[in-house]
């Protein structure tokens, strides 16, 4: 029983997550409990768990009165604070992955691999007009699954904690696939992604780390760029 409860608040946390990520709220909307429950046939019990998980992402807030709520889109001074930690700790990481030189290559080249396979079918979409919420979440998750390895190689459990605590991932998601598709920046990380696989391919330790920092440099700045573009359109006369 207890096993099957965790499994239903992982379901119903998955399904207000891609909510949340298709924009289905806007910043600042009310969510009430036992609504959602209604709408997922379900008790309000794994909706307020979901809820409280969602809180430690940054999606969601609590506010007194109101209860939970959807929360505002990061702003530049926000956005340059997360980068700033996540290349922190993700040169950290990847300065002990090159421990397993091996295993962490095959990882990488397998994650570039993918990633590849899925740029061309937004490619593709993006000439017809067709790029989907589903399609842009599996970018965002090969985009997730090449940092992810590094931290599998660093072979250090507070590492991968604390950069999991950060949320970078879900965060940027939500701030780019709510700039539209022509905010999306699947190419540029694939190609700056490879730059850092080519530099690891010739075991080329600090020309690697350098092309980590790059990388997470010029996201922080598509980032901020996006988020102006999204705060003009917010004050922008209708």
């Amino acid at each position: 029983m207890a096993i099957r409860r965790q499994v239903l608040r992982d379901e119903v946390e998955e399904l207000i997550l891609q909510r949340l990520l298709e924009a289905r709220w806007a910043p600042g909307s009310r969510l009430s409990i036992d609504g959602l429950a209604r709408d997922l046939e379900v008790s309000p019990t794994p909706v307020r768990e979901a809820m409280v998980s969602l809180e430690r992402s940054g999606l969601v807030e609590y506010v007194a009165l109101r209860g939970y709520v959807v929360a505002p889109m990061l702003d530049g001074e926000q956005i340059t604070e997360l980068l700033e930690a996540r290349k922190t700790i993700e040169l950290a990481v990847l300065d002990r992955a090159f421990e397993h030189w091996d295993d962490l290559l095959a990882g990488l080249e397998a994650a570039q691999t993918h990633h590849a396979e899925i740029i061309e079918r937004i490619e593709t979409a993006e000439r017809t007009g067709e790029v989907s919420y589903e399609l842009v979440h599996e970018h965002f998750q090969a985009d997730w699954g090449f940092h992810q390895v590094l931290y599998k190689h660093a072979d250090n459990r507070y590492l991968a904690q604390m950069f999991e605590s950060l949320s970078t991932h879900t965060h940027r998601m939500r701030q780019t696939w709510e700039g539209g598709p022509l905010q999306l920046d699947a190419r540029e990380a694939y190609e700056e992604h490879g730059t850092i696989l080519g530099k690891v391919r010739q075991h080329h330790h600090d020309a690697a780390l350098k092309a980590l920092a790059d990388h997470l440099d010029a996201v922080l700045v598509r980032s901020i760029r996006t988020s102006e573009v999204e705060a003009q359109g917010a004050t922008d006369p209708v």
